[in-house]
């Protein structure tokens, strides 16, 4: 959750009705490997707009249920003098509605953008007292944006009573009258205004956003050693990485993170590995975990195996048990281990220079991968960049292990001061890792996966991803980075 006040704002989330071109309603599609209908996709952003859970409004057509709407949201039909009149219908009627004196905006077919993504334009808002809608080169980007409801409201009933529906020449006008200010859509971020229309664009960006998820990220840029750099906030995919409870005939026996997607054949393998599956007979068959907890949908599956097929749990080399409760997710797994360990406060101040000089000194340090080019290294700098201990392994989280258990041995933990590099991904295990060790800053040459960035938010981490003499972006913990005179 984004620190600090917000201004009063309510969601509206557009549902229109069927779609002429996709045959059928979007709003109740299943979305990704949550499976969750996109409606409630998109309302659940509203969690990123304030402190607490703001008002949320569903705009739908007259005779179309929502089950299972989560608290605090109310169902606006179309007015009936405005009915049939398309998405500037809905807005209207969802606008007469609502309280609040700016409303966040969010069509149900734009899936990929993030709340954060809301959050910022709210912020944008809140700084300028004027509506933020996004805008490329070629065309606006009205139903993702953040309005002042009265001045919305006046624009889109002249617009209506003028016969137009036109939501382009609406944000044109608002420019030109100057209630409405254009956000950029930066190249990289374009992907995340992706229109679902048609059931095959449904399939790719399903894929799509099974293994991608946007995150903010503050790029830092640098033309020369000399040069003192330039900053810009953006939206960016990371790998996305969700963990996966595996159960046998409704037994827990282990959890895995992984990239969501092919999680039956994750299962399969992994039983076939640890020798509890001979053959594809001896495998009934696998199916996702019912009556999960709300953000857990997913990432669970239970494999059933065919009637009398002994099993041998004691057999299990990775000993990675969970408990038999449902309702296993990411957010729940960080909530658990965060609650676990104080947040991180504190910690040094580093400038982007000294962060630029580390990849080369764990370079220099690198002796068994300078021969194999087949280690991953770990490495505790001191905040002044001094190069305390570094290890190398074939396994990432191997090489972690050995420095904090240098520090544990030689009495320095918690790590609080000290900064960390790692040679390669990010992941939630090393972030994880850190956090127990007290290691405020975590960098790595790489890139960071989804649940590493959300345990770094939530633990008060420092995390910075593509650490390279040229650039590299911070996704969290921005205030420890100390600006260079």
């Amino acid at each position: 959750m984004l620190p600090g006040s917000r201004l009063p704002c309510a969601l509206i989330v557009l549902a229109g009705g069927g779609s002429t071109r996709m045959g059928m309603d979007k709003a109740h599609l299943p979305w990704s490997w949550r499976r969750l209908p996109l409606y409630r996709i998109q309302l659940d952003k509203a969690d990123r707009l304030g402190p607490d859970r703001v008002p949320a409004l569903l705009s739908g057509r007259e005779g179309q249920t929502y089950p299972e709407l989560p608290d605090g949201v109310r169902l606006v039909h179309d007015a009936p003098d405005l009915a049939g009149q398309g998405p500037l219908a809905g807005l209207v009627s969802c606008l007469e509605a609502c309280a609040a004196s700016w409303v966040a905006v969010l069509a149900i077919d734009t899936p990929l953008i993030p709340g954060d993504y809301l959050a910022d334009l709210l912020e944008e808002a809140q700084q300028s007292g004027k509506s933020v809608v996004p805008r490329d080169e070629e065309k606006w980007e009205p139903l993702v944006a953040v309005y002042h409801r009265e001045a919305l409201l006046e624009a889109a009933r002249n617009q209506l009573a003028a016969g137009r529906r036109d939501l382009q020449s609406l944000a044109r006008a608002g420019e030109s009258t100057g209630w409405l200010i254009a956000r950029p859509v930066a190249p990289g971020e374009r992907w995340m205004f992706a229109n679902l229309n048609t059931l095959l664009e449904v399939k790719e960006q399903e894929r799509f956003a099974s293994s991608a998820t946007a995150t903010r990220v503050t790029r830092h840029r640098f033309e020369g050693p000399e040069d003192p750099g330039s900053t810009a906030t953006a939206f960016d995919s990371v790998a996305t990485e969700e963990p996966l409870e595996i159960r046998v005939q409704g037994r827990s026996i282990a959890l895995t993170m992984r990239t969501p997607g092919h999680d039956e054949e994750l299962a399969a393998g992994f039983l076939f590995t640890e020798g509890l599956l001979q053959t594809p007979e001896d495998l009934d068959e696998i199916v996702q975990c019912p009556a999960l907890e709300h953000g857990s949908e997913g990432n669970v599956v239970d494999v059933k195996l065919r009637p009398g097929l002994a099993v041998d749990y004691e057999s299990l080399t990775r000993h990675v048990f969970t408990s038999s409760s449902c309702g296993l997710c990411g957010k729940a797994t960080i909530a658990a281990i965060c609650g676990r360990i104080p947040r991180l406060t504190g910690g040094p101040q580093v400038s982007p220079e000294l962060l630029r000089s580390l990849p080369a000194k764990l370079r220099d340090a690198q002796a068994t991968f300078g021969i194999t080019g087949g280690l991953h290294a770990s490495a505790l700098f001191s905040e002044a960049g001094d190069l305390l201990i570094v290890r190398e392994d074939v396994g990432r989280h191997n090489a972690l292990d050995k420095v904090i258990g240098r520090s544990l041995l030689d009495g320095r933990l918690p790590l609080t001061a000290g900064i960390l590099l790692v040679s390669g991904r990010l992941s939630f295990e090393l972030t994880q890792k850190a956090h127990l060790a007290g290691l405020t800053i975590v960098a790595g040459i790489s890139a960071p996966s989804s649940l590493a960035v959300a345990h770094a938010q939530d633990s008060g981490q420092t995390l910075v991803g593509f650490l390279r003499d040229r650039y590299f972006n911070v996704y969290a913990g921005t205030h420890r980075l100390a600006r260079e005179e």
